[in-house]
């Protein structure tokens, strides 16, 4: 595998915000508790020893949940630490993709365990933890329930509601099966897909698959993975889910810092309610409102009292799920962690929450932007070469990528701009001349001008699609090369690591983990 890496700044897919951070996070110092450098660690790991958490809860809640697992020595040693006062977690979460989903699922992980291999190298008299918070109390089941892979969407049809994480795993074999037929007798994932048949078969709930198919890819790195919904962590939960329903601090703190983030120009990305938790059911994840003095649920028939309320809480806990709004503030409360690791959506939002961390008395993490990256084959870079591009243009627009091209060909130069310019100083002198006999007549100088340019742009366009009807061959390759690489937008944010397994073998995931440093503000290119 070789690597390429590609500023930033030409990688149009990224939003205004997304690039900012990457290149100029201290636009955002106000919102941080931290700059988006390597060199705060230190000031990082002193300030968090300062924040006791309940170490033992939380080795308690892991090894319950690994009980039935095998481990590698690395995630064993992991796992056994995390109830040592010198023990920090490195996080980085998502929802539970269909086999993983997007690119991106893996990436976020490669980047929190090369940050924890760094940090051990670096301050050796700590111990570093990558931790995976698997999401499983969403509702969206839409958002989860496909991949995509060899240009084909594979989709889990499951009709059940209510926390995905919590759904059976019925019509998950027919998922298999059609991503098995897709892949063909490929001897590089047949051991790797055995494995996962047999997760199926064993998995209790759709979370519990989630769970061991990460395992799978990421144990022999060490990855401790977490799932959140569990009735013991959201009993250590309670007072902060006490304070949300029955004082509502939130929505007032996060929309004051989303007025602040507009005035430095950038919109607001999470919606803040009254009250930011939802309430279980065996039927759905149902909101809470507060009319006057009584919590409804909504649609249920369940209205409760405020003492009702407080009793549910106290006795129930596992039925109370977090929002975007609150769920920052679960996982830094269980969790002895120093940085988050995320997307640039993600940030985004968690850059609203420092204010609200201050008023629950928690310590608000470093915010990390995890590693984006590019798959690509040897010959795809052959073809790019070939069509006369550096591997930096490929990251262009299609229609800047023709225009390169047909620039760079054998075809006459038919920009032009500079007769544009010349017919433009003929008027110029008509106009002047107009000026001293007749100046009513400028105007209509002006105007012919203006035609005489629309002619030529228009001749321009003409002589242009000929040219494209020439070398139809050559951007028919253009405009192919472009979407197999760039899939509605950026690879990462499309197509599946299995792709990738069943050609390149399992080993494609260890050779990528070296270069995902996320305090490298490269794009990579990883060429196989």
């Amino acid at each position: 595998m070789k690597i390429k890496n590609i500023a930033i700044n030409k990688v149009q897919s990224l939003s205004d915000r997304d690039s900012a951070y990457y290149t100029k996070s201290t636009i955002f110092k106000n919102f941080l508790n931290y700059d988006f450098d390597y060199n705060e660690f230190p000031k990082v790991i002193a300030q968090r020893k300062e924040f006791g958490i309940d170490r033992q809860l939380l080795k308690t809640v892991i090894k319950a949940q690994y009980e039935d697992i095998i481990c590698s020595s690395k995630t064993q040693n992991h796992i056994d630490s995390i109830d040592q006062d010198n023990c920090f977690s490195i996080t980085t979460a998502h929802q539970p993709s269909l086999f993983t989903g997007p690119l991106y699922y893996v990436y976020k992980i490669l980047s929190t365990i090369n940050l924890c291999n760094q940090l051990q190298t670096d301050f050796p008299d700590n111990h570093f933890v990558p931790v995976f918070v698997i999401g499983g109390e969403d509702h969206d089941f839409d958002e989860i329930n496909h991949f995509h892979i060899y240009n084909k969407k594979i989709e889990w049809h499951n009709a059940q509601q209510g926390a995905v994480g919590r759904m059976d795993t019925n019509g998950l074999m027919d998922v298999f099966n059609e991503l098995v037929k897709i892949l063909g007798e490929k001897s590089k994932v047949n051991n790797l897909l055995s494995s996962i048949k047999e997760v199926i078969n064993n998995a209790s709930s759709y979370g519990e698959f989630s769970f061991k198919l990460t395992h799978l890819l990421f144990d022999k790195f060490g990855l401790v993975i977490l799932r959140m919904d569990d009735r013991k962590l959201k009993k250590a939960f309670t007072p902060i889910i006490k304070e949300e329903i029955f004082n509502q601090p939130s929505q007032s703190l996060v929309e004051a810092t989303q007025s602040e983030i507009e005035n430095i120009g950038f919109k607001k990305q999470a919606y803040a309610r009254k009250i930011n938790f939802f309430y279980l059911t065996g039927n759905g994840r149902h909101r809470i409102e507060q009319t006057e003095d009584r919590f409804s649920i909504l649609d249920t028939d369940r209205s409760l009292s405020k003492s009702e309320m407080m009793v549910e809480i106290e006795n129930h806990p596992e039925k109370f799920s977090p929002n975007v709004i609150t769920r920052p503030l679960f996982q830094e409360l269980i969790l002895p962690n120093l940085a988050y690791i995320g997307g640039g959506g993600e940030l985004a939002y968690w850059m609203e929450r420092k204010t609200q961390f201050n008023h629950f008395g928690l310590p608000f993490p470093m915010l990390i932007r995890r590693n984006s990256g590019l798959i690509i084959s040897e010959q795809q870079v052959q073809q790019i070469n070939k069509l006369g591009f550096k591997l930096d243009d490929i990251f262009e627009d299609e229609n800047e990528l023709i225009k390169i091209y047909i620039s760079q060909s054998d075809n006459p130069d038919i920009n032009l701009n500079e007769s544009k310019s010349e017919l433009e100083n003929i008027f110029k002198k008509i106009e002047n001349l107009s000026k001293t006999i007749d100046s009513t007549l400028i105007k209509t100088v002006q105007s012919e001008c203006a035609k005489s340019l629309k002619s030529i742009s228009y001749i321009e366009s003409k002589l242009t699609k000929s040219v494209k009807q020439k070398e139809q061959v050559q951007i028919n390759r253009i405009k192919k090369l472009k979407l197999k690489l760039f899939p509605q937008g950026l690879q990462e944010r499309h197509d599946n690591i299995f792709e990738f397994i069943s050609k390149y073998g399992e080993d494609i995931i260890a050779d990528m983990l070296p270069q995902m440093n996320p305090f490298d503000k490269d794009f990579k290119v990883f060429i196989i």
